[in-house]
């Protein structure tokens, strides 16, 4: 949908008048001043990050005696992290639930309801530490005290009105599609199947999957961190976390490609808060190699699985559509 389009295009606007404001020169000087051994780390990171993620997920799919073998579970995974990094649709987690259908002989909904669950440990795990995230940066009291400078505050302030706009737009979409044809009735039929899937894998796995996510996230950001050390940025390592940990919550927002923007925004915020010289151009600097390494080497990846292993696009719309609609697999 268009409206969607332009929703998208905030955080690309954002990202434009970032760099319009930055120091060329500067920008230019962080980063070929890069401390490369750091750097070489960082595909195994993202292979390991991987492998943990797919075998959490394999460990749902086994609790109805369906997993894959480590390899095919990695590779359907990573496939899953290109289209949902990518793709307008973020059809990451629906084609892993596909994957499974088609290969393992799951009902839909079993299939489906683990890659819920599989992400659902990622946003409540994030959705946590962002809380300490705010305490750990001051932002609680931060407006109150005025800590923030007035160019962080209207970056701050341009996201969340920004968001706000984003979460009115998808809630108006949902609300005119639903006043169709029951669409609400089977709304909720589905969501309280996929309740009943849900629980029954947690009670099963939960403890072993958390375990899991938080060993990925010991990867996830020891990867960051070595990422700010090779820049040499006079961050903790908390401080480092709890950005991180911010950026990826507006990732969730649907507010433009990629992170593209938004990224760049809160952590520029986030450096001049933290009073790094130079705050925007190592933000920007700081955020290349955030994406080149914890976007595009593992899309690259996982584009290289999904070329091997392809979907179509359309007919994995069409199957979330059509089982949706008719309400299988009870």
């Amino acid at each position: 949908m268009r409206w969607a389009q332009g929703v998208r295009a905030v955080g690309l606007g954002i990202l434009a008048w970032l760099i319009t404001r930055a120091d060329w020169g500067q920008l230019y000087a962080h980063l070929v001043g890069v401390d490369i051994h750091y750097l070489l780390a960082m595909p195994l990171f993202t292979v390991l990050m991987v492998a943990v993620r797919a075998w959490r997920w394999n460990r749902l799919l086994g609790v109805h005696g369906a997993p894959f073998s480590p390899w095919r579970a990695w590779t359907a995974y990573a496939t899953g992290v290109f289209l949902g990094a990518f793709t307008p649709g973020r059809l990451g987690d629906l084609a892993k639930a596909l994957y499974a259908r088609d290969e393992r002989g799951l009902p839909w909904s079993q299939a489906l309801a683990g890659a819920v669950l599989d992400r659902l440990f990622d946003v409540v795990c994030m959705g946590l530490l962002a809380l300490w995230a705010l305490a750990h940066l001051g932002w609680l009291g931060a407006w109150r005290g005025g800590v923030l400078p007035t160019e962080s505050g209207l970056v701050l302030g341009g996201l969340l009105f920004a968001g706000a706009v984003g979460a009115g737009c998808v809630r108006l979409m949902l609300r005119t599609q639903l006043s169709h044809g029951g669409a609400l009735v089977r709304l909720k039929a589905f969501l309280g199947g996929m309740g009943d899937q849900v629980s029954v894998l947690f009670r099963a796995v939960g403890k072993s999957a958390l375990a899991l996510t938080l060993l990925a996230y010991i990867i996830y950001f020891a990867q960051t961190i070595c990422i700010a050390r090779a820049l040499y940025l006079p961050l903790s390592a908390a401080d480092v976390v709890a950005a991180i940990v911010l950026v990826g919550l507006a990732s969730f927002l649907p507010l433009s490609v990629a992170g593209l923007g938004t990224r760049e925004g809160l952590l520029a915020l986030i450096m001049a808060h933290r009073a790094v010289p130079e705050s925007l151009e190592a933000a920007l600097a700081y955020s290349a190699l955030f994406f080149a390494f914890c976007f595009a080497i593992p899309g690259l990846l996982g584009f290289a699985c999904f070329w091997a292993r392809p979907l179509s696009l359309g007919a994995l719309r069409n199957t979330a559509s059509s089982e949706f609609n008719a309400g299988e697999d009870g």
